[in-house]
């Protein structure tokens, strides 16, 4: 689970998005100092610049994953296709779906970067200190393959489509709760105002 662990700290960071935004606004510059020396540095490998990187370049996404021994179809109700999906461009940057983009916080944008390792070995970078490394299989896949957990990238024309931002809706929507009091016979006799609980 290690890789999903790592990889998914994006989304995680997504996720809080919608019950931290309004504490976002209301805080202070001082915060902002804080959150600025946590800033995670990767820690990446010497790129091989005469690697042709066009067997790189081009949109990726998961086509199988093992996690704890077990192949997965997906995540706490993510498809693994979505979990992993990246797009990468000649100049050596990648991106993301739109519908990754589009629940990301703009105030803290996670931007991602790759570089061939060999010209069998790609490594994607992540600003929020996520570092993958894949290597390129017989099949023309990429693969990460360690302690038996694994994850197959297959090269597509077009990402398939997940919709985040509906899913971070529906599950904060699992946490609000509205506090009540009730009488003696539990009869509600007044409600309070909705409460979001946080999410893990």
């Amino acid at each position: 689970m290690k890789k999903l662990l790592v990889f998914l700290t994006a989304f995680t960071m997504m996720s809080s998005m919608f019950s931290c935004s309004e504490k976002k606004e209301e805080s202070s510059g001082s915060d902002s100092k804080v959150e600025e020396s946590s800033v995670i540095q990767p820690v990446t490998h010497e790129y091989d610049k005469t690697v042709d990187k066009s067997v790189f370049v081009g949109k990726w996404e998961c086509c199988r994953m093992v996690a704890g021994g077990q192949e997965r179809t997906d995540y706490r109700g993510i498809p693994a296709y979505a979990l992993f999906q990246y797009d990468l461009h000649e100049d050596n940057t990648a991106s993301l779906p739109d519908s990754v983009i589009e629940v990301s916080d703009p105030n803290n944008p996670i931007t991602y970067t790759w570089g061939a390792i060999s010209d069998k070995e790609v490594e994607i970078v992540g600003s929020n200190g996520a570092v993958l490394i894949y290597t390129l299989n017989d099949d023309g896949n990429l693969e990460d393959i360690e302690n038996g957990e694994e994850v197959v990238l297959e090269k597509v024309d077009e990402f398939q489509y997940f919709d985040f931002k509906n899913y971070y809706e529906e599950l904060a929507n699992q946490f609000v709760l509205t506090p009540v009091e009730t009488d003696a016979d539990g009869n509600v006799i007044d409600k309070g105002e909705p409460v979001t609980m946080g999410i893990d």
